[in-house]
């Protein structure tokens, strides 16, 4: 049997994986991997440890011919959306002018009903 124990680092996670009969032969094994987040600032370690702990634990992810994938990736987190103090008197204009448009929309649509 297979056992995965994780333990906590000062600058990332240990997985250890124990073994009590690699390959059918009766013989144990134990296998240490230090997993370091401190200057992950790409995510590759993180990424790399999430994929390894789930072949590890036998969960399977999916393929590219399956209908459906678990991805594991990063993305880039969408710019804050700024605040009306923050934006400038074109902006507010056009945001007016957007909100205008729909209202018409509606409006039309409400006299239809």
């Amino acid at each position: 049997m297979v056992t995965v124990i994780l333990d906590m680092a000062d600058n990332g996670v240990i997985k250890t994986l124990e073994d009590d009969s690699i390959n059918g032969a009766g013989e144990p094994f134990v296998s240490k991997f230090l997993y370091t987040f401190e200057d992950d600032k790409d995510f590759k370690n993180r990424i790399k440890f999430l994929k390894e702990i789930c072949l590890d634990i036998g969960l399977q992810l999916g393929s590219d011919l399956d209908p459906k994938k678990i991805d594991i990736k990063v993305i880039n987190k969408k710019e804050k959306v700024k605040e009306l103090e923050e934006m400038s008197k074109g902006e507010v204009k056009l945001l007016i002018d957007g909100a205008e448009r729909i209202l018409e929309k509606y409006k039309k649509h409400y006299s239809k009903l």
